[in-house]
């Protein structure tokens, strides 16, 4: 079952609704992937796994690692080392059964330190198969913050005014005169949280769920309904 979920998932990262943008010519941010290396198998309770940094360049710790807890609550923590000690420890809200096979290395608060990336699968059914942590190590200076919110969309990141922070997106969605849409709101990462900055660039858009046409914005819905769908932060915003 859980290898059909993903051969689902990865047939779905290929069609139409994973390959909407932000409806533009902007061109999304650029990423360095890095593998995470499994330390304990995917059939046994409390998953470890890592991301290897060493000699990867700006960045100040070694290597991340990620324990899932053994509790009725899912929850796992994060463990960040330097010179092999564990210099921060971050407990988070979430298991990592479902994880992405890399993480994805940018500089997401602009402050010149690469931060890290990675989404894990909630494994539900039907739409709920696509609902996936989007997880932000965020540098700063010293140490991390951990951001992460429960999503629609594996969308990447784009700077839409050039300015060196990348415009993070939200996706939920909504049901409207018996018509399912996506909805996309728009964030920046400004001291140590996440900022809305959809009025900025008009937003949310609305984009009819039909899996063939997602890239075309709903325009026939009225600004009062659509602008009802702004939100100051994503689902399940998590910050620690």
């Amino acid at each position: 079952m859980f290898k059909l979920i993903i051969f689902i998932i990865s047939l779905l990262m290929g069609s139409s609704i994973f390959a909407q943008t932000l409806f533009n010519k902007s061109k999304p941010i650029v990423y360095t992937k890095v593998k995470f290396e499994q330390i304990k198998d995917t059939a046994i309770p409390n998953k470890t796994v890592q991301i290897n940094l060493k000699g990867k360049k700006g960045f100040a710790i070694e290597k991340v690692v990620i324990i899932e807890q053994e509790s009725s609550r899912e929850s796992s923590y994060i463990h960040f080392y330097k010179a092999n000690k564990i210099i921060q420890k971050i407990l988070v809200p979430f298991w990592i059964r479902h994880l992405t096979p890399n993480a994805e290395v940018a500089d997401f608060n602009n402050d010149g330190i690469p931060d890290i990336k990675f989404r894990i699968y909630t494994a539900g059914n039907g739409m709920a198969a696509l609902l996936n942590y989007k997880v932000y190590l965020m540098s700063q200076q010293t140490n991390y913050r951990v951001m992460s919110f429960v999503d629609f969309s594996s969308e990447k990141e784009y700077d839409l005014n050039g300015d060196g922070l990348p415009e993070i997106i939200g996706c939920s969605s909504t049901n409207y005169n018996g018509h399912n849409y996506w909805v996309f709101n728009l964030y920046n990462w400004v001291n140590g949280t996440l900022v809305s900055v959809s009025k900025t660039y008009e937003y949310p858009l609305w984009t009819a769920v039909d899996f063939k046409t997602n890239k075309v914005i709903a325009k026939d819905i009225p600004a009062s309904i659509r602008n009802a769908t702004l939100r100051s932060f994503p689902n399940e915003y998590f910050i620690k």
